[in-house]
């Protein structure tokens, strides 16, 4: 008796011992599953842009690998997928997780739009050489500030042509404009030309910023970048230079501080007796700029003359100002916030601005002028 019950315990042990372990194993051997089955195949980006991709999978085992492939390239190996395509096309973009006992994988077809193909303007044969449209102009005080050359009448008199003449006022005032097309990056010629009222020892840099319109809304929201020119890599040169113009209410020294800890004035003179803030901006008590700060040679003798610096700066005496009637600009002169070399194919919106900051003694204040601008493929 005492054989049999001992016999029927083990069976029974073997019994339990058999499903626990089938239990386990049918635990272990659960196959992984996307929790949606469905899902957009087809990933449309812009160039620029990144693909944000995590499929969900039901049953996933802690210890599972996973991988990404562009084509044939592995771009990642985790679950997540950020990722930033570095050149327009259609290409495959493949998933998989590989689990001990089970593999699941996902197929995406990846279009990668160059916004530049997307909302280019081409020239027609109505297009203009010249500026179409004076977007925004915001100078900072100057003495031509709310009188001659420094009204927003004065800036609209640059569409169409080069005669006119608007003033950017002391460091960090700007225009912002555009033309009725795309100006495209020229291989090994200049493509854009500034219009200024420079001569031999009379140079008032401006600095000068692109964009293209790359989501085709036809405002200049876009990225921004700066044409680097020669003396951007100067060991004196400011990056992120800052300033902020104080509305002193009347003809009176319009003070201002920068973010080094200077303070100073726009110093009024008596050639020009009106308020030289700028009175038809939106910020009345004070107004902030930023940008480079650049440092042309200001010398004291008899006459005062600012030194023109070599290359890149509008309203600037370089050795092609004669030939140009003003300062060429290279699109491939572009650089992004750290100063890294940018490659545009064409841009639509330019912005210029005073990058010099000083007193010229009886010139008053540094001032950027220009008088119009025009695309070189069609003014030459």
């Amino acid at each position: 008796m005492q054989q049999k019950l001992s016999f029927y315990l083990l069976a029974s042990l073997a019994i339990v011992s058999f499903f626990s372990s089938c239990s386990d194993e049918d635990e272990i051997n659960i196959p992984m599953e996307f929790a949606t089955p469905t899902y957009p195949e087809n990933q449309e980006i812009l160039l620029g842009e990144t693909i944000n991709l995590q499929p969900e999978i039901l049953n996933l085992p802690s210890q599972t690998s996973f991988s990404w492939k562009l084509d044939d390239e592995t771009i990642a190996k985790k679950h997540e997928l950020n990722y930033t395509p570095a050149e327009s096309g259609t290409f495959s973009l493949n998933f998989i997780a590989i689990a001990e006992y089970d593999t699941l994988s996902r197929n995406y077809q990846v279009i990668v739009n160059d916004p530049y193909n997307l909302y280019v303007r081409p020239k027609t044969e109505s297009s203009s050489a010249y500026i179409s449209e004076i977007i925004e102009y915001k100078p900072a005080p100057s003495q031509y500030i709310n009188a001659s050359y420094g009204t927003l009448e004065d800036a609209q008199k640059l569409v169409g042509g080069k005669s006119g003449m608007v003033s950017l006022g002391a460091w960090g005032g700007y225009v912002i404009f555009s033309f009725d097309h795309t100006i495209e990056n020229r291989e090994n010629e200049k493509d854009f030309v500034v219009y200024g009222n420079a001569f031999n020892g009379s140079s008032e840099p401006g600095i000068v910023q692109v964009s293209f319109d790359t989501n085709g809304n036809g405002l200049p929201d876009d990225t921004w970048y700066e044409l680097a020119g020669s003396a951007h890599t100067a060991e004196e040169t400011l990056s992120n230079y800052e300033v902020t113009y104080t509305n002193p209410g009347e003809y009176a020294n319009v003070p201002w501080v920068d973010n080094q800890e200077n303070k100073d004035s726009v110093m009024v003179n008596s050639n020009h007796t009106q308020n030289y803030y700028p009175l038809f901006i939106e910020e009345q008590e004070k107004v902030t700029f930023t940008g480079t700060r650049v440092y042309p040679t200001i010398n004291y003798n008899r006459f005062v003359t600012i030194d023109a610096l070599e290359w890149g700066y509008v309203d600037n005496y370089d050795e092609d100002y004669a030939t140009y009637g003003g300062n060429a600009m290279e699109l491939d002169w572009a650089v992004d916030a750290d100063m890294n070399n940018v490659s545009l194919k064409g841009i639509d919106f330019i912005k210029v601005y005073t990058g010099a900051q000083g007193n010229a003694g009886s010139l008053g204040e540094i001032s950027t002028e220009i008088k119009g601008a025009a695309d070189l493929s069609m003014a030459e």
